[in-house]
């Protein structure tokens, strides 16, 4: 999404956005919201999709309001489409999957995770891939595959790392360094450990890193685990204290709640049970606040954990009372959620399967079933990129129907359009049994076909290939029997492009290389190297 071809007013209101989403501001939304309306006002579907995206963003990052992080979602997901806006589908995917995990919704989760990152060759300079692969770490951690985990969790870190740009670049970082610290704490290595803090407090010193970030929930929880593995009790004193803070307080998220189990988790281990049911108490607020059925089963799981060994208390019992209740809601809950899910799932292969179809027919020449010129350009620009970075020839040439404008006005139109569909289908069959080898028709009667990697013979073979086919068609030229069938004449220019060369070059050369056939003997193959560009030329 280039922000940059809009207004003074959008660019600054993006600005605003994502200086609100870096700070965590409870301005994020309000800002959010604007940008929609904004988009709406001016009919941009590219730039409708990419506000709802951060709108919803905005919502699981700051609020509790599940249903307008769904839907805010989902027209997000509707407009990003059509706008064929690859990075912020594949963030919408990343948000799909952590929405469908804090649902209980494992497998979903991870689809939706693997499917997001089949964008990543797309979006190789984003940290996007890194945040799935970060959040798929969380699924490995729950099926208690620590180096699944931590495997996801370094491959997570060298994603992120790529794109500074983004807003919350040093709070994902920081995640990644916490994440980190955890798994070498199970794995029992404090040398690793103390390496991961190291790395905290050096984020901590960098002017550019929010200093909120390390008052977050994660953060904190982190640190207390680290300190306490690590033996330094004052230092684990603190933190317990801090985190207490944060659960009395109620200063963490939705996507913090099974954390804030697992902290209750942490105090029972260690022979501190006075900490878990502070944890207990204060969660149960928060709970009937976000109505998960999910995280209400696994709070009842905490409190039978928990008084396990009371006896027939009143607490143990009204525990193992809601751990049925909500099983069996949770249950419902899971079923409607994944029929949910799935539908998001299949509207979205729908999507994908029709504006594929779309994306085709714009790129497909309908008489000849070739690619048009738009996909010719589109193509080009990636060829040339690739030979230009790989040092490899790149040729391309102009075949021309020889006295083509005869033809039409002798047979008609009709008759016309019937030889360059039967051209089309030649060269579209040497082009499916040659991966190297892409053709185009370019308009009227000229064809251009695109040879990656070869050699001026291997050249010269396949566009021999493709006259004797055309002639073998034996389209006749004139009314006269005897007269020869319809011929083509073929310019090419082969080279290593340099990094100013573009199509508009090959094709001017291919064009000289093809006059020359035509003023000496229509119905040959030119293969030039260089040309010189006319005056004036871009």
């Amino acid at each position: 999404m280039n922000i940059e071809i809009y207004d003074q007013e959008i660019i600054s209101l993006n600005k605003d956005m994502l200086s609100a989403r870096s700070a965590m501001s409870p301005s994020y939304i309000t800002i959010c919201t604007k940008m929609v309306r904004k988009a709406k006002e001016i009919d941009d579907n590219n730039l409708l999709g990419y506000a709802y995206y951060y709108l919803a963003d905005a919502y699981y990052l700051l609020s509790s309001d599940y249903r307008k992080f769904n839907n805010n979602l989902l027209n997000a997901i509707e407009y990003l489409q059509i706008g064929e806006d690859v990075e912020h589908l594949a963030r919408c995917y990343n948000l799909l999957g952590v929405d469908a995990l804090n649902h209980g919704n494992t497998e979903l989760a991870l689809d939706f995770f693997y499917t997001g990152l089949n964008y990543r060759d797309e979006i190789e300079e984003s940290g996007i891939p890194g945040f799935m692969e970060f959040n798929m770490g969380h699924v490995y951690d729950k099926l208690g595959d620590v180096k699944g985990t931590l495997s996801c969790v370094l491959s997570a870190y060298k994603s992120i790392r790529r794109n500074k740009g983004e807003s919350l670049y040093y709070r994902n970082i920081l995640y990644c360094y916490c994440f980190e610290a955890e798994c070498y704490v199970k794995l029992g290595k404090p040398d690793n450990v103390r390496k991961c803090l190291a790395g905290m407090d050096k984020l901590e010193s960098n002017k550019d890193c929010n200093p909120d970030f390390f008052n977050s929930y994660a953060v904190l929880d982190t640190k207390m685990r680290c300190y306490h593995f690590l033996g330094e009790e004052e230092k684990f004193a603190e933190y317990v204290r801090l985190v207490m803070d944060v659960i009395v307080d109620r200063k963490y998220t939705l996507d913090n709640m099974e954390d804030v189990f697992e902290t209750a988790r942490f105090f029972m281990s260690i022979g501190r049970p006075k900490e878990a049911k502070e944890i207990v108490k204060y969660t149960e607020d928060s709970l009937s606040e976000f109505n998960i059925s999910n995280l209400q089963l696994d709070h009842a799981r905490l409190r039978c954990e928990l008084y396990s060994g009371s006896g027939a208390s009143a607490e143990g019992m009204q525990a193992l009372e809601d751990f049925y209740k909500y099983s069996v809601e949770f249950e419902k809950e899971r079923i409607i959620n994944y029929q949910f899910f799935a539908n998001i799932r299949k509207k979205l292969a729908d999507t994908e399967k029709e504006n594929l179809a779309l994306s085709k027919r714009a790129e497909t020449d309908p008489l000849t079933g070739l690619g048009n010129r738009y996909g010719l350009n589109k193509y080009a620009e990636y060829a040339f990129d690739i030979a230009f970075e790989n040092r490899t020839s790149l040729a391309v040439e102009i075949l021309d129907v020889d006295d083509f404008k005869y033809y039409n006005d002798t047979y008609g139109h009709q008759s016309g359009d019937t030889c360059l569909k039967k051209i089309g289908e030649v060269v579209g069959e040497i082009c499916s049994g040659n991966g190297r080898v892409h053709g185009y028709r370019y308009g009227g009667d000229e064809f251009v076909i695109i040879y990656e990697n070869m050699t001026d013979e291997e050249i010269r073979n396949v566009a021999s290939d493709i006259r004797t086919k055309v002639t073998s068609l034996k389209i006749s030229s004139s009314h006269s029997k005897e007269e020869a069938p319809v011929s083509i004449s073929q310019g090419i220019r082969n080279s290593v492009p340099t990094e100013t060369n573009k199509l508009w070059d090959y094709l001017h050369a291919a064009d000289v290389a093809l006059y020359e056939v035509k003023e000496s003997k229509k119905g040959e193959i030119n293969i030039i190297h260089k040309v010189a560009l006319p005056t004036g030329a871009p």
